[in-house]
C-alpha cells in the first residue's frame, strides 16, 4: 500500500482506511474530514477503496428499502406503550 501520504495531508493510508466509514457517514469533525478529503484527492489506492465503500453503501441502501408491514408497526407501538407503563 502506498504510504507517502504525509506529503499529501499529514495522515497515513492506514489512518484513512481506519476512518473511511466514519468519513462516508459524515461522522468526522470538519478538520479530520478535510484531512481525509485531501488525502483521498492525492492517493489513488485510498480513493479507490473509498469509492468502493461508498458504492457498496449506496447499493445496500437502495436494495434494502422495504415497507414495514402495518401489523408490525402496530405491535412495536403497542410494545413501546406497554414498556412506558411499567417504568
Amino acid at each position: 500500500m502506498w504510504s507517502g501520504s504525509e506529503d499529501l495531508s499529514e495522515i497515513s493510508c492506514d489512518e484513512v482506511l481506519h476512518e473511511i466509514e466514519h468519513y462516508l457517514h459524515g461522522e468526522l469533525g470538519q478538520q479530520q474530514s478535510s484531512r481525509l478529503a485531501t488525502h483521498l484527492e492525492g492517493c489513488g489506492p485510498c480513493f479507490e477503496r473509498a469509492e468502493f465503500q461508498r458504492k457498496l453503501k449506496e447499493i445496500v441502501r437502495d436494495k434494502c428499502r422495504c415497507e414495514t408491514p402495518e401489523h408490525v408497526v402496530l405491535r412495536i407501538q403497542q410494545a413501546i406503550r406497554l414498556e412506558g407503563e411499567f417504568e
